[in-house]
């Protein structure tokens, strides 16, 4: 599938957008006992930029990776037992991303605990 020029400008906002996501919503996540992180890779030219989101709550992490080309990587487990899930994607829209950090938190409303909504 060839994107439009302005589909290759929302895949490149991609990771900002993950970064944005997070800093809005991050006292939420830790009022629901979520606590997490953002980096993004540095700006030093590379054409491929990332961002990556980590999430924690009590034995249960999670991350989200997102790269300015639209691919993805979710990964979701459980410290004790030592499973863990991992999903590869290919995100196009921002609304993709948004339903991708949605069935992340969705795992951890699974595992117990309040909401902490998209």
């Amino acid at each position: 599938m060839r994107h439009t020029e302005k589909d290759q400008q929302v895949l490149a906002e991609l990771p900002d957008i993950l970064t944005s996501w997070f800093t809005e919503h991050e006292e939420r996540l830790q009022s629901c006992g979520i606590t997490g992180d953002i980096q993004q890779s540095p700006a030093d030219g590379r054409t491929k930029t990332s961002a990556w989101m980590m999430l924690e709550r009590d034995d249960h992490i999670g991350a989200l990776i997102v790269w300015s080309s639209g691919e993805a990587e979710l990964e979701y487990g459980d410290v004790v037992s030592g499973q863990l899930q991992q999903r590869h994607l290919d995100l196009h829209t921002f609304p993709d991303l948004l339903d991708v950090i949605e069935s992340l938190l969705e795992w951890f409303r699974t595992k117990g605990g309040q909401s902490p909504g998209a």
